[in-house]
C-alpha cells in the first residue's frame, strides 16, 4: 500500500513539474507549421517556411533613405528536394504606408537605369554575402534583374530546392521616395505566400 501511494505521489509530483516547465518554456517555432522570422543580423532578415528558404539584406536601403528606388540583396533556396517555382511577376513588396509595389517588368528597370546606374553599383559594393544560412548548396544567380550591358538574359522565373542558394539584387521604384519603417517583401506561390518583414531605420 505505502509502495502504491509513493508511486502515486512519484506521477503527481512529475507531473506538476512537467506542466510547470511548459507554460515557462515556449515551443521553438517551426518551419513545417508556421513561418520562422530571425534576425542574424542588423541589416539581415531570415524567413523560412514550408514551401521556401528567404534571406533579406537591406544594408544599402537602410542607408539611403528616400532614393527613389528600394534596393534589397535577396537569397532564395527552397525547403525540399523539389523545386519551387518564383515567379518575378509574383513579387512585391508592402511599404509602410500600406502601398502594394510589385516588382517591374525587365523592360521598365531598363528604361530606367540611366537613373539607377549609380545606385546599383553602390548596392553591390555594400552588399553582404548570404551563404550563411546552409552550407553546401549549389550558388546561383536569381537574374530577374541582370544589369544592362552584362549580357545576362534576365529570368522570367526560377526553380530552387534546398540544394540551392540563389543570390540577386531587387529594385523597386517607390514613389515619394524610401521611408523609414515596416516594410514587408512578399512572394506568392499556387497555395500560399511569403511575408517577410523588415525595418527601414535612419542610421
Amino acid at each position: 500500500m505505502r509502495k502504491q501511494l509513493n508511486n502515486l505521489l512519484t506521477i503527481a509530483v512529475l507531473g506538476l513539474l512537467t506542466s510547470g516547465c511548459g507554460s515557462v518554456t515556449p515551443a521553438v517555432p517551426n518551419p513545417i507549421t508556421e513561418p520562422v522570422v530571425d534576425q542574424p543580423g542588423r541589416h539581415l532578415v531570415h524567413y523560412r517556411d514550408l514551401v521556401i528558404d528567404v534571406v533579406v539584406e537591406t544594408t544599402f536601403a537602410a542607408n539611403n533613405i528616400a532614393d527613389d528606388w528600394l534596393i534589397l540583396n535577396v537569397a532564395l533556396s527552397g525547403m525540399t528536394g523539389a523545386a519551387t517555382k518564383v515567379d518575378r511577376r509574383l513579387i512585391s513588396v508592402r511599404t509602410p504606408d500600406g502601398r502594394t509595389v510589385p516588382l517591374p517588368s525587365y523592360k521598365e528597370f531598363n528604361a530606367a537605369y540611366n537613373e539607377l546606374a549609380s545606385a546599383a553599383r553602390r548596392a553591390a559594393l555594400a552588399s553582404q554575402p548570404l551563404d550563411f544560412t546552409r552550407g553546401g548548396r549549389r550558388a546561383c544567380a536569381i537574374n530577374f534583374m541582370p544589369l544592362p550591358g552584362s549580357g545576362v538574359a534576365a529570368n522570367k522565373a526560377i526553380n530552387v530546392t534546398k540544394n540551392d542558394l540563389c543570390v540577386g539584387m531587387l529594385f523597386f521604384p517607390i514613389r515619394g521616395g524610401v521611408q523609414p519603417g515596416r516594410w514587408k517583401l512578399i512572394l506568392e506561390f499556387e497555395e500560399t505566400e511569403a511575408v517577410v518583414p523588415f525595418v527601414l531605420e535612419i542610421d
